[in-house]
């Protein structure tokens, strides 16, 4: 009935107009997600209880005891280096930190489901498994908060993550009893018995990863970090707007590189040491600058050259990507690779600015008439000056379309920065 139907809205969904409509399409995929962890989760347990010796009566409950929890205390470590050493990194990247956490839980699922097969070895299986399902757990809690205010339209994000917590009880009870009934239904066929889990794991699994990849394309962050500011420039020029939350969302990678690092030129944002290898190259780039002149950014983009095709993990990767295209992308001619080195008193404007200056120097055309390194100079030239044209017009249409530009979300090894003694203008006096 209608009064039922309300009360469970009431119970299980934040109020309408407190979240946007993409959180329905989320709360659905994340539900039976959840079922199909829980039954999962379960199953491993059980393969778990065989293996230390409870369910096979091969071993004493004391040794058996010890064993589970010397597993457990062991699988700790795995929560606490996530804690302390990448905290700092999820902010710049939740989407795929979180799928590739699931990943990491699923894989270790699948370590447990293997230990009857090697009872001998039960410390050592279980505590890998709990490890990586630890790394896992934490990852997904941690990045849940922003997941979340993602979704909400006023200060209602204790209601949503209630919520959110009440569907998860209720997905996970039900993913228990599935799993339940499954043992139950053929608990008088040993063979059935012992095949369940190795059956069941590739199953829930997969429908485990089905539906995260689904319900983080439900996500729609506001805020800009490298991949959703290449995918914003890259829309600004070719579709001379900015892309709506759900454009961008539709195109971010969860797990492999970006399209557009798949292509012609990736960027890559490294420390000075990477992206300038000489006295010479440094020079080019300060006169480079000088040349075109304008108010100096505050950062050094260069440019490696195709020769990088010769390196084993460049010719590895691509291989990978030409068996498993991107739907509708075509693997672009490796022409090189841009590094860019941000100064230390970087700008959220600067970062920008560098961005779309990569967007134009992709679609510059190779001079033909000119050697490589003049060919190399003109366009770092030629596409610093168009991105400093068009930058006031691309930061007023972002803007307007509600992106958050006051601050750039980095990782940690992108944020490493260099420093100029006297400051950039001392710099190119000097050289």
């Amino acid at each position: 009935s209608r009064r039922l139907q309300n009360k469970f809205r009431a119970a299980f969904l934040p109020e309408a107009e407190g979240v946007s409509d993409e959180y329905y399409d989320y709360c659905r995929w994340r539900f039976v997600q959840r079922i199909a962890s829980s039954a999962l989760s379960v199953l491993a347990t059980q393969q778990m209880l065989f293996a230390v010796g409870l369910g096979a009566k091969r071993a004493l409950p004391t040794a058996a005891a010890l064993n589970w929890v010397l597993k457990d205390g062991l699988g700790r470590l795995g929560k606490l280096t996530v804690a302390t050493n990448f905290g700092r990194r999820f902010d710049a990247d939740i989407k795929r930190f979180r799928f590739t956490s699931s990943l990491i839980y699923d894989a270790s699922a699948g370590i447990e489901i293997l230990t009857p097969l090697f009872p001998q070895h039960f410390l050592l299986l279980a505590t890998l498994a709990n490890v990586g399902k630890s790394i896992g757990v934490t990852t997904a809690n941690v990045v849940r908060a922003p997941i979340q205010m993602s979704f909400s339209l006023k200060a209602n994000l204790a209601d949503i993550a209630a919520r959110t917590s009440a569907q998860q009880v209720l997905a996970d009870n039900l993913g228990l009893a599935g799993a339940v009934v499954m043992t139950a239904w053929v608990s008088r066929m040993p063979r059935a018995r012992a095949m369940l889990p190795f059956a069941m794991y590739p199953l829930l699994a997969a429908a485990d990863l089905s539906c995260i990849h689904a319900e983080l394309k439900c996500v729609q962050l506001k805020t800009i970090n490298k991949e959703r500011g290449e995918i914003i420039a890259e829309h600004w020029l070719d579709k001379g707007r900015a892309p709506t939350f759900a454009e961008v969302a539709s195109e971010e990678y969860l797990l492999f590189p970006p399209t557009h690092e798949e292509g012609a030129l990736p960027l890559q944002i490294r420390p000075l040491s990477f992206a300038v290898h000489s006295m010479e190259t440094l020079k080019e780039v300060v006169a480079s600058r000088h040349r075109v002149g304008g108010e100096p950014g505050r950062y050094f983009l260069t440019y490696q050259n195709a020769q990088m095709e010769d390196n084993i993990g460049v010719k590895t990767w691509r291989l990978i990507r030409k068996a498993l295209p991107a739907p509708g992308k075509k693997l672009a001619r490796w022409r090189g690779r841009a590094m860019l080195a941000l100064h230390e008193d970087y700008r959220p404007a600067d970062v920008l600015t560098a961005l779309l200056q990569v967007s134009h120097l992709r679609r510059l055309p190779y001079r033909k008439d000119m050697t490589a390194e003049q060919a190399c100079t003109w366009a770092m030239e030629e596409s610093l000056s168009r991105a400093r044209k068009d930058f006031p017009k691309f930061v007023h249409d972002i803007k307007d379309q509600g992106w958050q530009c006051d601050q750039i979300l980095l990782s940690s090894a992108e944020k490493v920065t260099f420093k100029v003694e006297g400051g950039l203008e001392s710099l190119e006096k000097k050289l």
